[in-house]
């Protein structure tokens, strides 16, 4: 797990909000605070999807919502004259890419104990963070998967112009 502190803004807002930079991404939960506080939870809801839809995995092939799907409400809500106090951001990597990072990296044997990649996205007084994590399906000392992710979250960042520093 690492820290890392956003230097370039308005360009990480940018690609955050208006941009497909995320969209390899579900948002599993959120939360904005501005004149008053919204708090999204990103998990569908399936009293509201027709059951053929809902058995389909072609047609709900997660079980959260889309970063792209999520990301013009979100950019609605924060749209105006003054920023938002502060927001909190959980996406977690959709897991076709979670595999194709552990197989491209020589580690498929890890699929069986990640459960998932996930960037926690903070924003208050003026300031942007990344936090990394891991969620395991099981416990294990094997700390390769964390080194993994953390090494592709930095290439990810550098690959998309979104210059940061790591703060721990």
């Amino acid at each position: 797990m690492i820290a890392l502190e956003i230097q370039s803004l308005g360009s990480f807002m940018s690609g955050l909000f208006s941009h497909n930079t995320f969209d390899s991404f579900l948002l599993t939960e959120g939360a904005l605070q501005m004149g008053i506080s919204w708090h999204v939870d990103g998990k569908l809801n399936r009293d509201f999807f027709e059951k053929e839809m809902w058995e389909d995995p072609a047609q709900r092939p997660y079980d959260y919502v889309t970063w792209s799907e999520a990301r013009p409400a979100l950019r609605e809500l924060i749209r105006g004259k003054k920023a938002p106090v502060s927001f909190q951001f959980v996406l977690q990597l959709k897991p076709e890419y979670v595999k194709a990072i552990l197989e491209k990296e020589g580690e498929p044997a890890l699929m069986n104990s990640v459960g998932a990649f996930v960037l926690t996205i903070r924003y208050r007084n003026g300031a942007a963070n990344i936090l990394t994590g891991i969620f395991l399906k099981s416990f294990t000392l094997n700390k390769n998967a964390d080194i993994l992710w953390d090494k592709t979250v930095r290439r990810f960042l550098q690959a998309k112009e979104i210059s940061f520093e790591e703060t721990g």
